[in-house]
């Protein structure tokens, strides 16, 4: 019993080493979205507007990627990746300015082909 019990582990680990072998080359076919920074989606950009809180803003957009401790009042978020669906690569960018109260002074945005996430420059 002992030999038919080794006999039958050996198969099982062999049947998985050829599948893994198999399968492998496989993985490399899959494409992931993968973002790099923050998510800047345009219904969530439309959302904010000149005089809206940092809370607001936050919110939205969640913590800027980039914080310059000589301009405190300046929030930049930015978003890089790669469209599996379409195959092109998007650098988007959103510079926020507050003002000393806290509000949205500015809002520029660079990256973006669509005319109504442009308003706001």
């Amino acid at each position: 019993m002992t030999g038919k019990n080794s006999t039958t582990k050996c198969k099982s680990k062999l049947l998985h080493v050829g599948m893994a072998i198999v399968l492998l080359p496989l993985a490399s076919c899959l494409t992931f979205t993968t973002h790099q920074g923050n998510v800047l989606k345009p219904t969530k950009l439309a959302a904010i507007h000149v005089k809206d809180s940092r809370f607001h803003v936050e919110s939205l957009l969640g913590t800027p990627m980039l914080k310059d401790d000589m301009r405190p009042n300046q929030a930049i978020y930015v978003e890089d990746f790669n469209d599996p669906d379409t195959g092109q690569h998007y650098l988007r960018r959103v510079e926020i300015t507050y003002n000393k109260s806290g509000r949205v002074k500015t809002i520029k945005r660079f990256g973006f082909s669509s005319k109504k996430t442009a308003k706001g420059k």
